[in-house]
């Protein structure tokens, strides 16, 4: 009964140790800064007015309300990009918590998709008065948004866990997945309709987990509609094999990678 008894008490420990260090990453990004969390929102609204202004004036996409089309899109895929993004620094610049015997370097990547979400959920009254702005009602459909996170959040973490792995033995790991970012903002419909894509790419966004969770958001938001249920279900499971292969790469190099650091 007592080793029994101990497990619901080292779950509650790791959920406040979690919890803990995701409102400490959180809070640390922004102290000492005079607009704080601002600056995370300066960013994607910087990009907004940019591609509102080439996509309605320069070359019009003949979207309504484009600029609420966008940025129901635009803010998840933030998420996403600033997430995998820092994950390449995880491992290293936390040195003294891998080294920690109790510690497990895995609660690092869970920490930085968490922490980051947070700044998403911070943005969401943002998107709600911009869909307001242009007449846009919310409909139950916005009730499927938890899952819609989690599923994110599992496709974030597993390939985070990846890339943080891969840097600490090859350091250019972070140089190509910013190249990645950059190509795979371009094939992700954030700021176009994946429906306007030639026929014979259409697949790209189809295979595509990200672009499917991104139609998956407007679809909620901005169309008031259900996305399919078998799209979600292939974002979850290329969620599940993700986070498989990131934990199977960790696994495989684990012994090396604390003597590294």
């Amino acid at each position: 009964q007592r080793a029994g008894g101990l497990l619901p008490r080292q779950w509650s420990q790791r959920l406040d140790l979690l919890a803990h260090l995701v409102w400490r990453d959180f809070s640390l990004r922004y102290k000492r800064s005079v607009l704080g969390i601002v600056w995370s929102l300066l960013v994607p609204l910087a990009q907004l007015v940019v591609l509102v202004f080439i996509f309605q004036s320069v070359v019009p996409l003949n979207i309504e309300a484009y600029p609420a089309f966008v940025f129901v899109a635009l803010m998840p895929w933030a998420w996403f990009s600033t997430s995998v993004g820092s994950a390449s620094g995880l491992f290293i610049a936390n040195r003294d918590l891998m080294r920690q015997p109790d510690f497990s370097p895995l609660l690092l990547t869970l920490v930085n998709t968490l922490s980051n979400m947070l700044t998403y959920l911070v943005a969401l009254p943002l998107v709600v008065g911009m869909l307001y702005f242009y007449h846009i009602a919310p409909t139950p459909a916005l009730l499927l948004l938890p899952v819609l996170l989690l599923l994110q959040a599992l496709l974030t973490t597993g390939l985070s866990l990846i890339v943080a792995t891969l840097n600490v033995f090859y350091r250019d790991v972070q140089h190509i997945v910013a190249v990645v970012l950059t190509l795979l903002f371009y094939l992700t419909p954030v700021f176009y309709r994946s429906q306007s894509v030639v026929e014979r790419f259409s697949l790209i966004y189809t295979v595509s987990p990200l672009a499917v969770l991104i139609a998956a958001y407007r679809a909620i938001f901005f169309y008031g509609a259900l996305p399919s249920w078998p799209s979600l279900a292939f974002v979850g499971l290329s969620g599940l094999a993700l986070a498989a292969v990131g934990y199977l790469i960790f696994l495989w190099r684990a012994h090396e990678i604390v003597d590294l650091l």
